[in-house]
């Protein structure tokens, strides 16, 4: 930024300010300002329907008390302005201590009858008490002749009385042995009608309890940040930073915080001493973990010094010697808030343009300091009441600047979560090319080996050296296929073929090859797996590779004891446990072992090296085949495997289940139900391809084609039958033929693209024609990619796992995006909710405590990780709704109004997450908000049978039919709300059915869907 810039944004901001100040100050001041002399204040010509200042000259009886008994010596009266500090007027002229009256006559002037009148006594060093017309009205503290008779206290205070005389005669008497600096009126006395003094007393009041509160919700924020993991240091400086200065705003002007705590004078002025020092030390330590680079000598230590010696004097200090350290902070108060502006001024025109925020503030700080000190010798300065303008702009300022860094950072973030997977992309691209490329020469060396020493005479030792060359070559070759499993897995490349498989078989086998490894250890392996252990269904190879990485990694951390694998059944699930008495694995590793490319730190890692791959690739290899891998371990007590399979049938049928059902479903004419995914297929289980031909030799080639290890295959013979299943099922591709009686291949894609996009649901057509009007005619119609008859069997299957790995990504994304934007609660919300917090918080405690547990339940399942389900009960979805509607109540109150008719046998009934919730929130900002007398919303609930209708009801302003139709057309203009439409489309998918809009302009709004009571 530059310079030139900065200074007009810095002047104009600077004239702003003191354009309000002074509004502030002069809004304030009476038409006429009558000013006292020689003791008498004319108010005769006055009219007293607002408070007045009793401003001017004063009579002032130093060393005497005029209304208590006699005693006191005779001293004449003095002339003396008010408000104003009475050092001088005793024996030491540099000492502000002694005692004294000050006296007032005030002509009121004839009244028709009594009036009722009100004195505000501002805070007096160090005690006072008041008289009207000899009558004692009030004190603050004992004032007495001497330090022992004297109960210091400065709080400020009022006293009404009526009178039907034309003159008054005030006195007020002061006494003052703590501080030797300040003494007397140092503020104005007010007078005027009880209404309007207590009118101005509790606007005072409620301005210092404005910035407080302002103050305080930046501290709930910073805090709600540093729960949630961001632990900054200059985050807890700048909350310092506000408690402090909340604390110096609590003990100055009405002394708020000396009224609620009875605090003694010493406790009360060391709080406004320290309170002052200390927030402007911690803004230079914030400004110093913001910006470290930016100051070349520690002056910010020095301050730091300067401001800890001065805590402990303060503190310890006789209160009579504070006064001296609070006059001599002055000095250090300017000096402190002048450099924190220079440091923000280099660092927004060096470092950081965002930092203007930081510099605005600080200069509204500077200026709210000089505008005090100024003050406190101009009276003419000090604003009628409280001004908080200076201290809520400044802090939030400072708010600006972090939501500003919050969003840089998130993009920043953003931009680099990109490179990272980006280059994640390359690194697992580089490592399988490389061990394609590797493994050929590999195996052309270990197969020279081996020939050389099958068919050539060797010596001992060159013998030696060939087979340690072909153990070194095959650990490579392990290694290389460790990687391509990774890629393979990453890719879903993988195929298995589950069958019975004997465990105790594949267990004998494994050990044998692990004996090579482990010989010469003091190592036994044991199989305690019986030989009538039930076969597990699994793909053999595979179950070997899983066992194998079991036992390797068990040898490798295993230097004597023994190593036993175990079996048992429970609940029909197959438990095989590989226990060793190694050296165990930490907690910490523990939890990251099945991570790829994790290894132990343990020295021992170099007996077998690796790449850490071995037992990440097994867990994801017994996910794949229905079952789980887990591990337990103490460190130096050994590690305990545990892999779980499903058990296998005795017979299984030589075929697919899914194809014999197909063949099954051809037969009848009627299409194939698939049965849901089981938990361990779901999300990210095998995907489900609908084939639909009318011819059934042709549906019988497409099976055989795709591989039933791959793929869940439902084969249907017309499109009016897809259609059936696409309404009853979730499918990732459909696979069609273009010419079909009744209804075309083109056709039904065109209806398919109605209700998904083209990542959503992609459609691959078969055509026998390949000329480019009929591929045209086909991406015209939506299709994602077509396939020429005769269909190549290595074609088909790519570009049918090309099309699931996308629509399995692109759903996984928009899942995960939904959560995301629930996740992230809007800012005008939080801020509107955690200010009713805080309103509550000084008027009712109950309601305060209720919101706090209502708003936690609602953050509670804003960030739930089930929102990014298909599907969740309505009973959840319902919670979350009536959490959002007590906090807008608690919010609005009888502007907002709520009916429910929800029978609860429906309450199971399953939704789209936050489907009704988005319903809500659009009635009740759009519709019921937008009208001053606010209105009534209902949520309502009917059970039609096979389905169930969800209705939300509104009487507010109603929604014009144009955005009607860009929610229900699925239109991006921004008049027509996300959120509306993303949950339309949502229910589209899902139901093939979207919303059911009804709206009058200004009468109300009624919004429906309707889903089938099995949610499929």
């Amino acid at each position: 930024m530059t310079k030139r810039r900065l200074l007009a944004i810095t002047l104009i901001f600077i004239l702003t300010l003191s354009g309000i100040r002074f509004a502030w100050i002069f809004a304030g001041l009476p038409p006429d300002r009558p000013i006292a002399s020689q003791g008498v204040l004319d108010l005769r010509a006055t009219s007293l329907d607002r408070p007045l200042q009793l401003e001017g000259e004063w009579l002032f009886y130093p060393e005497r008390f005029l209304l208590r008994p006699n005693g006191d010596s005779p001293a004449a009266s003095l002339v003396v302005s008010l408000p104003g500090s009475w050092q001088g007027y005793f024996g030491d002229p540099n000492l502000a201590i002694g005692y004294g009256s000050y006296r007032l006559r005030v002509l009121l002037g004839d009244a028709p009858g009594e009036r009722r009148l009100t004195l505000q006594m501002p805070p007096a060093m160090s005690a006072s008490e008041l008289y009207v017309d000899g009558v004692r009205l009030g004190a603050s503290g004992i004032p007495g002749r001497t330090a022992d008779e004297t109960v210091a206290n400065e709080a400020p205070y009022h006293a009404s009385f009526s009178t039907d005389r034309s003159e008054v005669d005030i006195v007020v008497h002061v006494a003052n042995f703590v501080n030797p600096v300040n003494g007397g009126l140092l503020q104005s006395v007010q007078l005027g009608p009880e209404a309007e003094i207590n009118r101005h007393k509790l606007f005072s009041i409620a301005m210092q309890l404005l910035v407080c509160v302002v103050l305080l919700i930046h501290v709930l924020y910073v805090g709600v940040l540093f729960f949630m993991g961001v632990r900054q240091r200059a985050l807890a400086s700048f909350a310092l930073t506000m408690i402090c200065a909340c604390l110096s705003v609590l003990v100055t002007d009405d002394k708020l915080l000396l009224a609620w705590l009875d605090l003694p004078y010493g406790i009360s002025f060391r709080l406004y001493t320290l309170s002052y020092l200390w927030a402007t030390a911690l803004l230079l330590v914030f400004m110093k973990q913001l910006y470290p680079a930016l100051q070349k000598r520690p002056w910010d230590a020095y301050y730091g010094v300067t401001v800890l010696g001065l805590t402990a004097a303060v503190t310890l200090m006789p209160e009579y010697y504070v006064a001296w350290v609070d006059l001599y902070t002055i000095p250090l108060l300017l000096i402190g808030n002048l450099y924190a502006p220079v440091l923000t001024l280099r660092a927004t025109l060096r470092v950081d343009r965002d930092a203007i925020f930081l510099w605005l503030g600080l200069v509204a700080l500077a200026g709210n300091l000089i505008w005090g000190v100024s003050s406190g010798f101009i009276y003419s300065l000090r604003p009628w009441s409280f001004y908080p303008v200076d201290i809520i702009v400044a802090f939030t300022s400072f708010a600006c600047y972090w939501f500003k860094l919050y969003f840089k950072n998130m993009q920043r973030t953003a931009r680099l979560a990109g490179e990272l997977q980006k280059a994640d992309k390359q690194k697992d691209d580089f490592l399988a090319n490389t061990s394609h490329e590797l493994r050929n020469p590999l195996h052309g060396m270990i197969n020279i080996a081996h020939s050389v020493l099958e068919r050539e005479r060797v010596s001992p030792d060159g013998r030696e050296r060939l087979e340690l060359l072909v153990s070194v070559g095959k650990r490579m070759s392990l290694l290389l296929n460790d990687l391509l499993d990774m890629e393979r897995l990453k890719g879903g490349g993988l195929r298995l073929q589950p069958q019975p498989v004997q465990v105790h078989v594949a267990v004998a086998g494994v050990i044998d090859m692990m004996r090579l490894m482990a010989e010469g250890k003091p190592v036994e392996l044991r199989n305690d797996i019986p030989a009538s252990f039930p076969p597990v269904l699994a793909d053999e190879n595979r179950l070997v590779q899983i066992l194998f990485n079991l036992m390797h990694n068990a040898v490798k951390f295993t230097t004597h004891g023994q190593i036993a694998i175990k079996g048992f059944v429970r609940d029909g699930t197959a438990v095989l446990e590989v226990h060793d008495t190694g050296v165990g694995i930490e907690a910490e590793a523990l939890r990251r072992v099945f991570e790829p490319y994790e290894r132990s730190d343990s020295a021992l890692a170099a007996i077998g090296g690796g790449l850490g791959l071995g037992l990440s690739i097994s867990r994801q290899l017994a996910e794949r085949l229905g079952g789980s891998l887990e591990a337990e371990s103490e460190l130096g007590r050994g590690s305990t495997f545990r892999l779980t399979l499903p058990v296998a049938a005795e017979r299984l049928p030589a075929a697919n289940p899914e194809t014999a059902a197909g063949a099954a479903g051809r037969s009848s004419g009627t299409a194939e139900p698939v049965s849901d995914p089981t938990p361990a297929q779901a999300g990210y289980g095998t995907p489900r391809v609908l084939v639909v031909d009318d011819d059934p030799i042709n549906l019988h080639i497409l099976e055989g084609m795709l591989p039933g290890d791959a793929y869940r295959i439902a084969a249907v013979s017309s499109a009016h039958e897809a259609l059936q299943a696409i309404d009853e099922n979730e499918w990732d591709l459909v696979v069609t033929d273009v010419m079909m009686p009744r209804m075309s291949g083109y056709e039904l894609t065109r209806i398919i693209r109605n209700r998904f996009t083209m990542s959503e649901l992609p459609v691959l057509l078969l055509t026998a024609r390949s000329q480019p009007e009929d591929i045209a005619a086909g991406f015209q119609a939506g299709a994602n990619d077509y396939v020429a008859k005769p269909a190549d069997r290595l074609e088909l299957q790519h570009r049918v796992k090309a099309l699931t790995a996308m629509k399995r990504t692109t759903a996984e994304r928009m899942r995960l995006e939904a959560a995301l934007l629930q996740a992230q609660v809007q800012p005008h919300f939080l801020f509107n909710t955690l200010n009713s917090i805080a309103a509550l918080s000084a008027i009712d405690h109950e309601r305060m405590q209720s919101l706090l547990t209502v708003f936690g339940r609602y953050l509670k399942a804003s960030f739930d990780f089930r929102n990014s389900e298909r599907l969740v009960p309505l009973e959840k979805e319902l919670a979350l709704v009536e959490s959002y509607l007590f906090i807008e109540r608690e919010r609005f109150r009888d502007r907002l109004r709520v009916q429910w008719d929800m029978p609860k046998h429906l309450l199971s009934t399953p939704v789209p997450p936050l489907s009704i919730q988005t319903l809500v929130e659009n009635g009740v900002r759009h519709g019921i908000m937008k009208r001053m007398r606010g209105g009534t919303i209902r949520i309502a609930a009917e059970d039609l049978g096979e389905e169930v209708e969800i209705r939300v009801e509104d009487d507010g302003v109603g929604i014009p039919e144009e955005v009607q139709r860009q929610v229900l057309e699925d239109a991006s203009a921004a008049s027509a709300g996300i959120g509306l439409r993303n949950t339309n489309r949502r229910l589209r998918q899902i139901f093939g059915k979207g919303l059911i809009f009804a709206s009058v302009p200004g009468q109300g709004t009624s919004i429906a869907f309707r889903i089938r009571k099995s949610g499929d």
